[in-house]
């Protein structure tokens, strides 16, 4: 393979990365001019137009086709990927501050120390699925799935007793950073199952007029 068949082969991988819809109409054109504006020689993509790429490909995958009509579905699509940027900053500040959190129970509860470990274990598995499953759910609620409003409505019952449950368990004297992320987390879970209920969402998911024509 020649390094121009290389490269375009490489830039293809990438635009994989955007809807098949944009692909079928832009694909050749974009492809176009990425060749065109490529050095002399070159074999594979730089990192930079890779990631821009990838960056771009992935916003269009999750940017919710919902109308403006829908401004309650809108935002609440939107605060569900906040509610994943929230559970991503809460699995950074775990995973920072998991050695001052075990030295502060060492100090007050010694014999606490290992069920600390645990829960942090536990978070540091679970959040990432957590994250990927906000995303899901705000892509499915942006195209009028409603299964998805009633598995965030579930998540969000959960969320809210692992969030009693860790006050029960006194966090906000020995992890006041996880507490403050988790509490902005249920917030944006609250406003989305909030917004997704109202009588103007309850249209966004009914079924439409070919759909009845079909059933």
């Amino acid at each position: 393979m020649n390094s121009s068949a290389s490269l375009e082969h490489g830039y293809r991988r990438l635009l994989a990365f955007y809807p098949r819809s944009f692909r079928r109409e832009n694909e050749e054109e974009i492809l176009a001019v990425l060749m065109a504006t490529a050095e002399d020689g070159q074999q594979r993509p730089g990192l930079a137009i890779s990631a821009d790429l990838i960056r771009s490909g992935v916003a269009m995958r999750l940017r919710p086709t919902v109308p403006r009509s829908a401004h309650t579905v809108r935002a609440a699509v939107k605060l569900v990927y906040l509610a994943a940027v929230a559970e991503l900053a809460l699995l950074a500040t775990v995973v920072l501050t998991a050695a001052s959190a075990r030295a502060e129970v060492l100090k007050i509860a010694p014999a606490q120390v290992s069920a600390l470990t645990v829960h942090i274990v536990a978070d540091e598995v679970f959040l990432p699925i957590s994250i990927l499953l906000m995303l899901w759910l705000a892509w499915s609620i942006g195209r009028r799935q409603d299964w998805a409003r009633l598995v965030l409505t579930a998540y969000f019952g959960l969320t809210t007793l692992s969030l009693l449950y860790t006050l029960a368990q006194g966090a906000a004297t020995v992890v006041p950073a996880d507490l403050i992320a988790g509490g902005v987390f249920w917030f944006f879970q609250f406003a989305a199952v909030v917004l997704i209920f109202t009588p103007q969402s309850a249209r966004y998911y009914q079924p439409q007029p070919t759909e009845r024509q079909a059933a």
